[in-house]
């Protein structure tokens, strides 16, 4: 019997794809928790933007090979959890790539 539950990852992998591509020109900023206490200035808007889109396409890729693996081998529902926690890192590692890079820069609170 296979986990479908794991259908909920590859559907927003998919979805996520989809949007990414779509409004790749649009500044996405998802760790509120950073932007709350910090002002983000974007230097190199299309470096960002280009950076931000390899990052969406890795969390949309990590999101349906995950959700795949879940159905397939039958893998416990809390895996769901893992999905998310290593999607969240992603998007903060966007925020250190970016800095690093030069791309942008923050002013803390």
């Amino acid at each position: 019997m296979m986990n479908w539950i794991g259908i909920l990852p590859v559907l927003t992998g998919v979805i996520y794809l989809i949007y990414s591509v779509l409004f790749r020109d649009k500044v996405n900023y998802y760790n509120r928790r950073f932007s709350r206490r910090n002002k983000m200035t974007i230097i190199k808007l299309s470096e960002f933007l280009g950076l931000q889109l390899n990052f969406s396409i890795l969390n949309s890729i990590w999101c349906i090979i995950s959700g795949m693996l879940i159905i397939i081998f039958n893998l416990n529902s809390l895996f769901i959890l893992a999905v998310a926690i290593v999607f969240s890192l992603m998007d903060f590692l966007l925020v250190v790539k970016s800095k690093m890079n030069g791309y942008v820069d923050y002013k803390y609170n």
